[in-house]
């Protein structure tokens, strides 16, 4: 820009002397006169009313205005937009007005009359502007037809008064206009530099601790909430990895993962647990020709022997490959029983450098479904021979496993609890329908329900990990300042419908990040205000005051995705305050991903809930049974001798369903929808249908 301004400056000069009869020119710098300045001001206030009619006029006719263009990336530092500002203030206005009015309408005017070459002048005056604001766009027109207005006015002055300083002090004037987006563009530059955001409860939620450059390493954080109090003596965590191996580790992290264990490594090869895939695997792959390609996966016969096998007793005999499988992992299975009895579990987030909190691994948590499986089906395998406390130790262990699973601080820690308590309720289902209890077996069983500890909820998830999430991504998009919209750009590869809807908004994110400052403050703070009212919502007194108020909270995050679409608004919003607008609209952007589903996780947690009141009832109705020879005529019969309290149907605040058919009982809950679907669950559903009735049925029910 020096070199351009720099080139229309000298070049009048340059021509005059190379030729000074035809191309001189008249270079008077002050006014012939005292009155002359004001004029000057009458001057400065009707270039001011032209540019107010000027914004009128456009807004009346073309409406908002497209993206300004950026000026591109090569201005990064705090210096660079300091003299881009005194390129754009100060020398263009010298420069333009020797040329356009000092020069070329002098020029013009020895060639045809004074009011054809001040229309000349003005019009390329205006040409010259649409070209720098980007050809042929709404801002570019305005800009060009703005400039247009003002190069008549100024060339007016020149003919009538011919000084050159007045000229330019008014362009001077005009031009400072700029100095609200440099300023924008200074932030911009100084924050790529040193991206900036404050530490605090307000922002960052949490202070510590930090990595070395100052930043909060929220990893970190959870290690240290996770493993408060835990030791290598009551971690669940190190018998039960000494039962399934490294394998899931990646082996850049096994030495730290273990060393924050408290543990020595351990070796890759050992006699550790082996899922039914891998099982199945091994079995056919050793048994072909040592030249034959090997095998992979399960065959699905496998899979639906494991999930018969779940559901009732059985024999070796009967299925020979699962009972050769659990004899395989019969060392495994004696360590996971160990691990349960384990009061804490804590498993190390363990990862590189840097890695944002969501991309982070949790190679522990895989293995629980898998070690809940196959103790449930060695628990049909044992009550199929008689041996009923083994069958239900083995059916504790399960119950055990997943509180364990769920005092790990995420969502997915809690899904694989809630899914492995489900593979532990299925067993005792099973238990109950297949095997008559005594009272005091059913009693003592009763009572070792009782005595689990209470399963870790999805308050904590949300509250805790998920905001962390939100607060680590922010805080490392601020290091790369506006160049990090370019991740919600690529996350636009991914299908999701929530991002394609967002497409036109992260591309404009994109372009006024160019040159607009973003306030990382508010962004942290517009997260924590979010997840803060997730927070209130989960401590509501009842589930169906805290379902309304997190469906309250997803119908306003819905609303907060369609603004975050409007592109539109934010063109407005962006001509207002800038680095405001940008930031408000990258949190809304940010927001709408963070955290999706809210009523699906308190309804997995529903579903959790119900499914454990139900099992404990089933004891409940066992030992009213052994003790007088039929099952009660209504739940209310239990309380207070064998219940204190008869649960009420979780998910519409009511009573269960219950009745009595033939020698048995049926017994359920209405389920997620909240409708009687006439005991029709889940795995009844025909095409169409949207049955989740949870069913405890007393016989059992014929599987195939």
């Amino acid at each position: 820009m020096f070199l351009y301004y720099g080139m229309i400056a000298c070049l009048p000069f340059l021509l005059a002397r190379m030729a000074p009869r035809a191309a001189g020119f008249d270079t008077q710098w002050l006014p012939g006169s005292r009155w002359h300045w004001a004029w000057f001001l009458g001057m400065v206030f009707l270039l001011i009313v032209s540019k107010v009619l000027v914004a009128a006029l456009a807004a009346t006719f073309v409406g908002s205005p497209s993206p300004r263009p950026s000026f591109g990336s090569g201005l990064v530092t705090p210096t660079g937009v300091v003299f881009l500002g005194i390129a754009g203030i100060f020398i263009a206005p010298l420069a333009e007005e020797i040329f356009f009015r000092g020069y070329l309408l002098e020029q013009l005017r020895k060639l045809t009359r004074t009011g054809i070459a001040l229309l000349i002048q003005s019009l390329l005056f205006g040409l010259i502007h649409l070209y720098t604001r980007g050809l042929f766009t709404s801002l570019a027109l305005i800009n060009s037809g703005d400039a247009f207005i003002v190069g008549m006015i100024l060339g007016v002055w020149r003919i009538k008064f011919r000084s050159l300083l007045p000229l330019v002090l008014a362009h001077v004037l005009l031009n400072t206009v700029a100095i609200v987006h440099l300023k924008a563009r200074y932030d911009q530059a100084v924050d790529r530099l040193h991206p900036k955001y404050t530490i605090s409860e307000e922002t960052t939620y949490i202070t510590g601790p930090l990595r070395k450059d100052g930043s909060v390493d929220y990893v970190a954080a959870l290690n240290q909430l996770s493993s408060q109090g835990v030791t290598p003596e009551n971690n669940a965590a190190v018998p039960f990895w000494k039962a399934v191996g490294p394998e899931e580790i990646l082996p850049e992290y096994r030495d730290k993962y273990f060393q924050m264990l408290g543990i020595s490594p351990l070796p890759d090869k050992g006699d550790y647990f082996v899922d039914l895939d891998n099982y199945v695997a091994r079995r056919k792959n050793s048994t072909k020709p040592p030249d034959a390609k090997p095998e992979a996966g399960t065959p699905d016969k496998a899979w639906n022997l494991l999930n018969l096998a779940m559901r009732r007793p059985w024999s070796p005999q009967e299925f020979p490959l699962l009972a050769q499988w659990l004899a395989a992992n019969e060392k495994p299975l004696a360590l996971v029983v160990e691990a349960s009895k384990r009061p804490r579990r804590y498993d190390p987030l363990c990862c590189g450098e840097r890695p944002p909190l969501i991309a982070v691994l949790f190679p522990a948590i895989q293995h629980y479904r898998d070690v809940a499986r196959a103790l449930c089906v060695r628990a049909m395998l044992r009550l199929g021979e008689g041996r009923l406390e083994e069958a239900w130790q083995d059916l504790l262990t399960c119950h055990r496993l997943a509180r364990l699973a769920g005092q790990g601080p995420t969502l997915v820690d809690a899904f694989v609890a809630f899914s492995t308590e489900r593979t532990a309720c299925t067993g005792d289902q099973a238990l109950l329908q297949h095997f008559h209890l005594t009272a005091t077996q059913a009693a003592k069983m009763r009572e070792n329900l009782n005595r689990l500890p209470t399963m870790p909820g999805m308050a904590d998830k949300l509250d805790v990990a998920e905001r962390f999430s939100y607060l680590n991504i922010v805080a490392d998009c601020s290091r790369q300042g506006p160049a990090s919209l370019a991740w919600c750009d690529d996350a636009l590869v991914l299908d999701v419908s929530e991002l394609k809807e967002l497409n036109d908004t992260i591309k404009s994110l994109i372009h006024y990040g160019a040159d607009t400052a973003i306030d990382w403050d508010l962004i942290l703070r517009e997260g924590n205000s979010w997840f803060d009212r997730i927070a209130d919502a989960f401590s509501k007194p009842t589930r169906v005051e805290q379902r309304e108020a997190l469906s309250k909270v997803e119908d306003d995050l819905r609303k907060l995705k369609k603004t975050a679409a409007d592109t539109k608004s934010l063109d407005e919003l962006m001509l207002g305050d800038p680095r405001k607008a940008l930031s408000e609209r990258f949190s809304q952007v940010l927001l709408t991903l963070f955290p999706p589903l809210l009523p699906h996780y308190i309804q997995v947690e529903d579903r959790w809930i119900m499914r454990f009141e139900l099992d404990n009832l089933g004891f409940a109705l066992a030992s009213y049974r052994a003790d007088h020879g039929a099952y009660p005529a209504k739940l209310a019969d239990l309380a207070p001798n064998y219940v204190v309290e008869v649960p009420k149907d979780v998910f519409i605040d009511s009573e269960l369903h219950y009745r009595l058919e033939g020698k048995g009982y049926l017994l359920y809950s209405v389920g997620v929808n909240g409708k009687d679907d006439g005991a029709k669950s889940y795995e009844d559903r025909k095409k169409d249908e949207d049955w989740d009735d949870l069913v405890v049925r007393m016989p059992a029910p014929e599987h195939k």
